[in-house]
């Protein structure tokens, strides 16, 4: 059954709304608000939503549906789905999806899928549908947050003048810098959670070595998403002799899943090897989120999105993640001087994903 969630996170809030297209006099026309079809394709889920669009902007996201994206042999399959049960004219379409987009294409990472614009195109009887990389959507979605969708991590005073970062782990590890652009931001499309893990401590030499035998190649995905927390897990039992105790983990995780345990379990301390693994799990977070904001030169901020982040909130304020975010020698003091928040709206994908939708078609 798929899961339906109606909200009223839409984009924009007090001083920081911003008109998503050209606002009145745009391309739009029509009686009616045109609506946009909006979907964040991830590599276990799929939000997907219909927006009506006012004066160039996107309202709140209506009939919001959860689904399980492995359900579907194709985005097509699961889109007809969708409107199966919200029949009504799109015009115009957007689907941020994990991948990279090339020449109007993507092979879907963590998916058994091979998404194509002209097959969307003709699904949804559209001209024209938008197709961009999941973070990229994430990016155009940063604007239409509210001040209370943030959880601080680092508190320091935002630049308006420079660009910021976000870094998304859950199925997979996502990555984008956000350009300032007249005061705005653009996201860059990225697939930089696919580039090599660059371990910085003893313990996380061990990790590699233990990583590359079973995998030939690490990649900073492997260590930082939901299946390398999963792998950190299984690791340190086996290294304690504690295989026993993971296969009753693995048995035991039920909707949470094994990374939900191990997260679980190592917040509570009452499983030490689930604990270690979360520990070097934030510290590697942390790391490579202070590497996002040098590449950035980020004193806009850095973002975490994804699924983990959220769930992981007492972690995170462990020392692990922040001295890892700062150890850059002589560049310490940039990094302290860099704001870092937890995006808690899961809804940020598709927020963005439609205010890109009425960018283009605007």
């Amino acid at each position: 059954m798929a899961s339906r969630r109606r909200s009223d996170l839409g984009p924009g809030s007090g001083g920081r709304r911003e008109s998503a297209g050209r606002g009145r006099g745009s391309g739009w026309t029509g009686a009616r608000p045109p609506v946009i079809l909006a979907g964040d394709i991830g590599g276990t889920t799929t939000r997907i939503a219909r927006f009506e669009v006012r004066g160039g902007v996107p309202g709140p996201p209506v009939d919001v549906e959860l689904l399980t994206s492995g359900r579907f042999p194709s985005i097509e399959a699961l889109v007809a789905d969708y409107l199966s049960r919200h029949p009504g004219k799109i015009a115009a379409s957007c689907f941020g999806i994990a991948g990279a987009v090339v020449d109007g294409s993507v092979y879907v990472t963590n998916l058994p899928w091979t998404v194509k614009i002209a097959a969307l195109e003709k699904t949804l009887g559209l001209k024209r549908v938008h197709l961009v990389n999941d973070l990229v959507a994430a990016g155009y979605g940063i604007d239409a947050l509210n001040p209370d969708d943030l959880v601080p991590l680092q508190t320091a005073p935002p630049s308006g003048d420079y660009n910021a970062g976000l870094l998304s782990a859950g199925t997979g590890l996502g990555e984008t810098i956000l350009v300032r652009v007249n005061r705005r931001f653009l996201p860059v499309p990225s697939e930089a959670g696919h580039t090599d893990f660059a371990a910085r401590t003893d313990e996380e030499l061990r990790v590699f070595r233990a990583f590359r035998a079973r995998h030939g190649r690490v990649s900073w995905e492997r260590v930082v998403s939901g299946p390398g927390l999963v792998a950190l897990g299984e690791l340190y039992h086996e290294e304690r002799g504690a295989t026993a105790d993971w296969k009753r983990h693995l048995s035991e995780a039920g909707e949470e899943g094994p990374a939900g345990l191990v997260s679980r379990l190592g917040m509570e301390g009452t499983c030490p090897a689930c604990e270690d693994a979360l520990r070097l799990f934030v510290g590697a977070y942390g790391a490579e989120a202070g590497n996002l904001a040098l590449r950035a030169v980020a004193r806009s901020g850095i973002y975490l999105g994804g699924g983990i982040a959220p769930r992981i909130l007492p972690a995170l304020r462990w020392p692990e993640f922040l001295d890892s975010f700062r150890d850059k020698e002589n560049l310490r003091p940039l990094l302290e001087s860099i704001p870092v928040w937890v995006i808690r709206n899961e809804l940020i994908g598709l927020l963005g994903a439609a205010r890109h939708a009425a960018m283009g078609e605007g």
